[in-house]
């Protein structure tokens, strides 16, 4: 899996040249991140990582899985 650092509103992709804005993005049961993003051209990609896998994301949306 790649590496993904939130910073800000943006998003960076290891791998991948070009920095995405957020559109959207939840948290779901399991630990899991989704997220809309869009690259400056205008496409648009869906991306889920577990939330441990995403540097920058806020503690304050820890969700419990229990």
């Amino acid at each position: 899996m790649a590496g993904v650092w939130i910073i800000g509103n943006h998003v960076k992709v290891q791998g991948m040249n070009k920095d995405f804005i957020i559109l959207s993005y939840a948290f779901t049961l399991g630990g899991c991140v989704e997220m809309i993003l869009e690259s400056t051209e205008g496409v648009r990609y869906f991306l889920k990582r577990r939330k441990s896998e995403i540097s920058g994301i806020e503690d304050q949306y820890v969700f419990d899985g229990n």
